[in-house]
């Protein structure tokens, strides 16, 4: 990721810390969820203080919409560092399982930017059932380009999909701290 990006780990950090199970905030993911519904300026009204390292509207858009979709899993679907959507999507599944997913995943690959928030929602929740976690900084990084005309995201989420081994483990999930 380039320099135009170097708010996003802060940014990871601070939903992971909204997440966080000894001190919940409730009232900021609720409104992030329903950012994934609503026009972005009512999640901005909320909790904009979340937003304010963003500097351009579509890493802003981005954002929001990663946002959205960690608080809806509530923070279960934690940080994989090098995990794209795709991968996450296809880890640990049995060959049957996986081909229950594909129509799933090539109708996500063929969504434009408009349907993108209803189609990750579905997505997320089912990487977030598994446990396997996701990139989110890598996430947000492809969601400022879905709409390239080489189709970069769309490429790499079906090489991360389709070449991910089926008997690999997650990436253990950071210890709870008490």
């Amino acid at each position: 990721m380039n320099e135009r990006f170097t708010w996003v780990a802060p940014f990871v950090a601070q939903l992971t810390r909204l997440a966080n199970p000894d001190d919940v905030d409730r009232a900021a993911l609720a409104h992030l969820r329903r950012g994934l519904i609503g026009a972005p300026d009512y999640t901005l009204a909320r909790v904009g203080w979340l937003f304010r390292g963003v500097h351009d509207d579509e890493a802003l858009d981005a954002a929001i919409l990663a946002a959205g979709l960690f608080a809806w899993v509530k923070g279960e679907c934690h940080q994989n560092d090098g995990a794209n959507f795709g991968r996450a999507f296809g880890c640990n599944l049995t060959d049957d399982a996986k081909a229950q997913r594909e129509k799933r995943f090539t109708d996500l690959l063929d969504t434009d930017r408009t349907d993108l928030p209803a189609k990750l929602r579905q997505a997320v929740t089912l990487i977030a059932r598994d446990r396997v976690g996701l990139d989110w900084k890598m996430l947000i990084y492809d969601l400022t380009r879905w709409d390239r005309p080489d189709r970069w995201v769309q490429r790499e989420w079906a090489r991360g999909f389709w070449s991910n081994p089926k008997d690999e483990t997650p990436a253990e999930e950071p210890a709870a701290t008490a």
